[in-house]
């Protein structure tokens, strides 16, 4: 399989739902299936039935089997990224069929009913694995999935973004054509991406977003602080009738005080005189 050009296209790709184990955290299932090699950067001979994303390096994405991403604000697609509240995450899968016409033919390397959708947990938790699912009728294997993770200081909830989803690719292998896909991609079966041809030039991507809600929990006011209640020192009441303590009444005073002390102790001597 020869690649005429590049494809180079934003997106996700979303998975089929399917009864079929998840993945493991950060990884991808069948992690044992057959793998595809691009030889002087451009000669790629694909397989010799349907099958998706199995080349291990494709010129423009690289290992096509961790095919589910998310990115943040528009930065590069990562495989886990730690969101805070209100973040919306822009979710993109590649979907391509490796199967190779120049071995098998154009009919035989078409991939029939091919169906996609993406789990988006509902529990609330502080780290959510999110996972992709590609199925088509004829594939071998049937489905394959990839996991990406989100993660957050506390526990949140993930939702999806209404009307978001999109499939971009070539059907015709020239012209890009964006497809609205139905809100089903997150429920049931997913939604169906209709029939794919085998070739890099028919490869695409799949989109959608996510929104992350992440409750906090106010602090409580503290309470007002107190003073401790202190009581006043007792102030001793004021004389009713103030003293006159000018030098002439304190002589008068201090004649006064020796009289009646002259007169006290002779009444005391007379006493003493008549019991002898």
């Amino acid at each position: 399989m020869n690649i005429a050009k590049k494809l180079v296209l934003s997106g996700v790709t979303a998975a089929t739902v399917i009864a079929m184990p998840l993945s493991a955290y950060a990884s991808f299932y069948p992690a044992d299936r057959q793998t595809y090699t691009c030889v002087n950067g451009n000669q790629c001979e694909g397989a010799d039935h349907v099958v998706f994303n199995s080349f291990v390096n494709n010129p423009v994405v690289g290992d096509e089997r961790p095919f589910f991403a998310g990115s943040l604000n528009g930065a590069n697609v990562q495989d886990r990224i730690k969101v805070k509240d209100g973040d919306v995450i822009t979710l993109r899968a590649y979907v391509h069929n490796n199967a190779d016409p120049n071995k098998i033919g154009e009919a035989a390397a078409m991939a029939k009913n091919v169906q996609i959708r993406v789990l988006v947990p509902t529990a609330k938790q502080g780290d959510q694995n999110l996972v992709a699912f590609i199925k088509a009728a004829n594939a071998n294997p049937g489905t394959i999935n990839d996991t990406m993770s989100l993660y957050g200081d506390s526990a949140f909830n993930v939702n999806y973004v209404p009307g978001s989803a999109v499939f971009t690719n070539k059907p015709n292998g020239q012209t890009e054509v964006t497809t609205k896909l139905n809100d089903k991609i997150i429920s049931g079966d997913g939604v169906y991406l209709g029939d794919i041809r085998g070739c890099f030039q028919y490869s695409g991507y799949v989109t959608l977003k996510v929104k992350v809600t992440m409750p906090t929990t106010p602090t409580p006011p503290k309470p007002p602080v107190t003073p401790p209640t202190t009581t006043p020192p007792t102030t001793p009441a004021a004389p009713t009738t103030l003293v006159n303590a000018g030098p002439g009444e304190v002589a008068a005073l201090f004649a006064v005080a020796m009289i009646a002390g002259t007169i006290g102790y002779r009444q005391y001597l007379s006493r003493q005189l008549g019991r002898q």
